[in-house]
């Protein structure tokens, strides 16, 4: 083989031959060092030098005389083939030192998640909302389901940090835990010693204590953000922030974790365009994240809540979905519609001229059916409600709010259908009269 840019002076061959630890010695790049030059005295040298400082090392000599003849063959049956191999490995030890991995030996893998598609591992998830939305809530119940096992396929339990400043691990945690039906030794909080440190995101102590086998975490609650910034981290500023949040992926890269951040939200202004504009702090929090979840007030019961996936990096989002807290516990509903933004939506008084609920459209929706001559076909008010947005329950429950009545017409027989009417409007002797005949 003629001199190439692999090429090393016999000096820097001895030299790096000296530094090498076992393992290097018989790698397919130690051999190509020794084999690529082009004086076959140089070559045979290198060799005897490479084999004495391998068994020197300790390698067992069949061991040896196996990677060396695997690879002297493939040399032998194309030399330009181990050229290019050479020229790629240098190229990714080159790459390495900068932190660069070329994509070739990048492994191609599916998202994970401990709760999909809201809790993804390895990556940040914020948990944002108004005040009383039941944020807290909510990650209990996710951190009680984790601890039990339930949330994961498998049914094994994985171990939570809950770090909070906010709520009392006596008073709040601990009460609200056991109804959630969490396993308590699952779930280590943050307890309120005044003469130790207070643990931050970037803490090295919790670096720590992750690598302990024995308490690997698979969830890491922060609850609220502000409490566990840095000293010197000023939450508006990029330039604290967005190196916190890097540090804090890794760390869940590396422990194959979620981290969990709950944060209150701003008050709404003609700046915030969308849910994730009003996170408190700068925009690398929302930006750093890979998923973010809105807890909030259904906009059609005050006594239901929703909470709803703004973002998901990894996948689609998920469904957004009613809960309610009652009886100390968690109760996970159904399946809805509404979006982070609405949830969040503040309910202004009338003179402010608040934005319209759903019912309160379904509501305006009706009325404009029913001007003339009074009364609507009810698969006819279904389907403009479906144009409109507006389900099917949120139109009856306009329907019973509204007082209105429903005619069935034809019933039991072919043909039939309900009508729904205003009976100050239509009186049920006009209607065989005037409503059925206009119907048809």
């Amino acid at each position: 083989m003629l001199t190439n840019e692999l090429t090393l002076e016999p000096q820097v061959f001895d030299a790096k031959l000296h530094s090498m630890d076992k393992s290097l010695l018989a790698a397919p790049l130690t051999f190509f060092d020794a084999l690529n030059t082009p004086d076959d005295s140089e070559r045979l040298r290198r060799m005897k030098l490479l084999r004495a400082r391998a068994l020197e090392q300790g390698m067992p000599p069949q061991e040896y005389e196996e990677r060396c003849n695997t690879y002297l063959s493939n040399w032998e049956a194309d030399p330009g083939y181990c050229l290019t191999i050479a020229r790629a490995a240098k190229r990714r030890e080159a790459m390495h030192e900068v932190g660069l991995t070329p994509m070739a030996y990048v492994e191609t893998r599916q998202a994970e998640y401990l709760i999909e598609p809201y809790l993804p591992l390895d990556a940040i998830t914020i948990l944002a909302g108004v005040a009383g939305a039941g944020k807290t809530w909510l990650a209990l119940k996710w951190a009680a389901d984790i601890s039990a096992g339930r949330a994961a396929r498998d049914g094994q339990p994985g171990l939570v940090y809950y770090f909070t400043q906010e709520n009392d691990p006596h008073i709040v945690l601990a009460p609200r835990l056991e109804k959630l039906g969490a396993r308590m030794e699952n779930i280590a909080v943050a307890t309120q010693i005044s003469d130790a440190p207070t643990v931050t995101m970037c803490d090295p102590r919790l670096e720590q204590l992750a690598q302990n086998p024995t308490c690997h975490p698979a969830l890491v609650v922060f609850d609220p953000i502000q409490s566990y910034l840095e000293k010197h981290v000023k939450m508006n500023q990029a330039d604290d922030v967005r190196p916190m949040m890097d540090y804090l992926a890794r760390f869940a890269a590396r422990h194959h974790c979620a981290v969990l951040l709950v944060s209150h939200i701003n008050k709404p202004s003609l700046a915030a365009g969308s849910a994730s504009d009003r996170i408190l702090g700068s925009s690398d929090f929302r930006n750093a994240a890979r998923s973010i979840i809105f807890a909030g007030n259904d906009p059609e019961d005050p006594d239901t809540r929703v909470f709803a996936q703004d973002k998901n990096s990894l996948g689609p989002a998920g469904p957004s979905m009613r809960f309610a807290i009652r009886d100390g516990g968690v109760e996970i509903m159904d399946k809805c519609d509404f979006t982070a933004d609405e949830i969040i939506r503040p309910r202004l008084s009338a003179p402010r001229g608040p934005a319209p609920t759903t019912r309160d459209r379904a509501v305006g929706l009706l009325g404009e059916l029913l001007k003339t001559p009074g009364w609507v076909k009810a698969s006819e008010a279904y389907r403009a409600a479906e144009h409109e947005g507006i389900s099917e329950t949120t139109l009856r429950k306009a329907f019973n709010e509204m007082k209105l009545a429903r005619y069935e017409h034809n019933k039991g027989l072919k043909g039939s259908y309900t009508i729904w009417y205003q009976p100050r409007q239509v009186s049920p002797a006009q209607f065989e009269q005037l409503a059925l005949a206009r119907v048809d």
